[in-house]
């Protein structure tokens, strides 16, 4: 749980988290750009309406080359803001976190809980062909086909058999249960019911796919403006590679008449200051607030905190040599003060972590999952030279254990990190811990989001710092990807034991089921292909007459469907 005003902050995740949200995936550590619905100004017409500006413009900084713009592959946060805006599933989540009607505009479920079957509405893609249910079909099926290769494509085996088609146990696609009974009737057949599933149509790789046109274009697919089509509020419709992204009002989507936003400008600058001389000049209309400026804006009525279930840590490659031993991960972990690295260097409000799962997150019997399993870790802030100590302790049997030196350590291991200047200075605050309290100088490498993104992916790195946001309301968001060959374990760590508890988490019911997710994360922290560093808050500028732009803790960032600019 992130927090700046306590109380308003606990009100607000409180009421937000208690409902089922979807989407959002891997991070950076850039300091977050969009915002959040504010309170409405009393900018009125004479009959008591809003006054709309004449010119319809939101102008943002994504800060970085959205990585992924294929639904099916996409897998960060910064393309899941776009493909949000551009695309629409069958549900849309409303202002309050709701789930809301989105292509779908009826649904209907079984007794059993097990068969969901969705209306779609008369709807259509930006370039005039009708949405029908076979684009369903199509897009979830190639989401779960292992040519494709979907790092997400465990988020469907919930539904019949995909978890057997994925893995190759099968290969008739028609034995999975999605099915278009005609071209407005989806059918989803379920393994088990799943309380969540309605609010998980929303999510990114859930959203529909144009066979034709991933046909046509192939690999190119979605690689430019004129790659994609649109079946959301907006469109692409300027792609300025690693500069600009333009949306502009989507005349074809089925609910344009609530849209007001003509154009959402999108800049992708990655430094500290730029943004925010832009918003002082009224070049950009919202912006983060990297916490050297925190000072300057934390009394301004245009400042805001958001809470967020996002945790960073430290990411081991499980495959490598030196750190396929725990002994080496755990040292690393120890020699760092986490108090100074996050409320020292990054000092933005968000809080240590000393647990992988944020708080806010649902555990047994409606109590809070972070609360019941406590802090399972420590290190150099909580332990002082003790915990020191110990990590070269653990560091010298390490070594021991893998038959090398540490100065062989030494010139073989390095630090993974983005190429924003907060990624730099946390990293350098890393290099330092590790100098002082292990005696290892750790390069640095620094790179762009995506570049990242396929380090990470390839297991080219040693350690990286990752980040990763709920993509819904529950644990298993969380504790899922650590399986064995996970689509998004890319520590590339296995434990027979954390498959089992897992596993058995997804066959069980309430608290029997939550207490396998806590065992479970007791395990993950005791062996240590991870150390989480710190649960994220989210500091942000926004203009006063920037209004309905809606921003989840948990799930896609940040929705601009219902956005619109007052007359200043």
């Amino acid at each position: 749980m992130k927090r700046s005003k306590w109380l308003i902050l606990a009100l607000v995740f409180t009421m937000v988290l208690s409902l089922a949200l979807a989407g959002c995936g891997k991070t950076t550590e850039q300091p977050p750009t969009e915002d959040q619905t504010k309170t409405e100004d009393q900018t009125q017409t004479d009959t008591g309406e809003p006054k709309l500006a004449k010119e319809q413009v939101l102008r943002i900084n994504l800060g970085t080359e959205p990585p992924d713009l294929d639904p099916q592959t996409s897998t960060d946060t910064v393309s899941f803001i776009l493909l949000n805006a551009t695309l629409e599933g069958l549900v849309r989540l409303n202002p309050d976190g709701s789930v809301g009607k989105g292509l779908a505009e009826s649904w209907t479920v079984s007794d059993d809980g097990k068969t969901y079957t969705f209306k779609l509405r008369d709807a259509k893609w930006s370039d005039g062909d009708p949405i029908t249910a076979y684009d369903f079909e199509y897009a979830w099926k190639r989401a779960i086909d292992p040519k494709t290769a979907s790092s997400y494509a465990y988020q469907f085996y919930g539904i019949k058999n995909a978890y057997a088609f994925n893995t190759g146990e099968i290969t008739d696609p028609n034995e999975v249960g999605i099915k278009a009974l005609d071209e407005k009737t989806l059918q989803v057949e379920l393994e088990r019911p799943m309380s969540y599933f309605l609010s998980l149509t929303s999510f990114i790789t859930y959203l529909p796919a144009k066979k034709a046109a991933v046909e046509k274009w192939g690999d190119a697919y979605a690689s430019e403006a004129d790659k994609m089509v649109f079946s959301g509020p907006f469109m692409i419709t300027e792609w300025n590679h690693e500069q600009k992204i333009v949306l502009e009002k989507n005349p074809s989507y089925w609910d344009a008449d609530s849209v007001k936003l003509e154009r959402i400008e999108c800049d992708m600058i990655n430094d500290t200051n730029t943004p925010i001389n832009l918003y002082e000049t009224g070049e950009l209309d919202m912006t983060g607030v990297p916490a050297e400026f925190l000072d300057n804006y934390k009394d301004s009525p245009e400042f805001g905190r958001m809470a967020e279930a996002v945790t960073f840590y430290l990411e081991f490659n499980c495959k490598d040599k030196f750190f396929s031993n725990k002994k080496i991960r755990k040292a690393f972990s120890l020699a760092i003060n986490r108090d100074a690295y996050v409320n020292g260097v990054l000092a933005n409000g968000s809080i240590p972590a000393y647990g992988f799962v944020p708080g806010g997150i649902p555990g047994k019997a409606g109590g809070e999952f972070r609360k019941q399993n406590g802090d399972l870790i420590y290190d150099a802030g909580t332990k002082g030279q003790a915990a020191i100590d110990e990590a070269n302790k653990l560091l010298e049997e390490g070594l021991k254990e893998v038959g090398a030196t540490k100065e062989e350590l030494a010139k073989h291991v390095g630090y993974l990190t983005g190429d924003s200047d907060l990624a730099r200075k946390l990293a350098q605050a890393l290099q330092q811990m590790w100098k002082n309290n292990l005696g290892i100088e750790v390069p640095i490498e620094s790179v762009s989001f995506k570049i990242r993104l396929q380090k990470m992916d390839q297991g080219d790195y040693t350690i990286v710092g990752a980040g990763w946001g709920a993509d819904y309301n529950d644990p298993m968001t969380f504790m899922d990807m650590w399986v064995t060959d996970g689509g998004n374990n890319d520590a590339f760590w296995s434990n027979a034991k954390y498959d089992e508890l897992i596993e058995k988490a997804v066959n069980s019911t309430g608290d029997e089921r939550m207490e396998y997710m806590l065992e479970a994360e007791k395990l993950l922290m005791e062996e240590m292909p991870i150390s989480p560093t710190y649960f994220r808050a989210r500091n942000f500028l926004q203009k006063p007459y920037v209004k309905g732009v809606a921003r989840f803790p948990v799930g896609v960032d940040t929705e601009y469907k219902w956005a619109y600019i007052l007359e200043a």
